[in-house]
């Protein structure tokens, strides 16, 4: 679409991070430092959405609950469910309401099926979940209701690129660093 004389172009933010050191080796925060000093990539709190999800297969992988591992063959089921928390009920939905029934948590995963996200993070339990983004990178506050278990939270992009770097990494947390080393005093 043509852009509108006078109207704002929209910003944007990047962080490359290297998963072994840490080491970030790009990191854009918007489109001029000159007119905004706003860094979107350390400070723009935006909800991740899908991009949540594989911390919550990470923590169904980590440790089985109750004895019973979880594994990418590990089936599970995708159709309409609710849970039940503090009184109220959540329901989540897959896109345009479409549900595959039973599938292997691979593939749940691949096709980012919110209603199997959403049973496994049940079953693994919410605690679990925000302790394994925790331990990913994210430091932001994860709120304590199931909706987060799909990214109905706030993060950075530069949280969302440290989990992804741990991921990379085999698993291996490394803290983001801008600074490589000092040269002079």
């Amino acid at each position: 679409p043509a852009l509108v004389r006078g109207a704002e172009r929209p910003q944007a933010a990047l962080v490359a991070v290297r998963p072994q050191t840490g080491a970030i080796v790009a990191m854009v925060g918007g489109r001029s430092y000159a007119k905004s000093q706003f860094n979107r990539a350390v400070h723009a709190a935006r909800q991740p959405g899908s991009l949540f999800k594989p911390i919550v297969f990470l923590a169904a992988f980590d440790e089985p609950p109750g004895g019973e591992p979880i594994t990418p063959a590990t089936m599970l089921d995708d159709a309409p469910f609710e849970w039940r928390y503090d009184g109220r009920v959540w329901r989540p939905r897959n896109y345009k309401d479409t549900y595959l029934g039973p599938v292997t948590a691979r593939r749940a995963l691949e096709m980012s099926l919110n209603s199997a996200t959403a049973r496994l993070a049940e079953r693994v339990g919410l605690d679990r979940v925000s302790a394994m983004a925790r331990a990913a990178g994210i430091d932001s506050d994860l709120p304590p209701y199931p909706a987060m278990t799909l990214g109905a939270l706030e993060v950075t992009p530069l949280e969302i690129a440290e989990v992804y770097a741990t991921i990379a990494n085999g698993g291996i947390h490394t803290e983001p660093k801008a600074l490589a080393k000092v040269v002079t005093p």
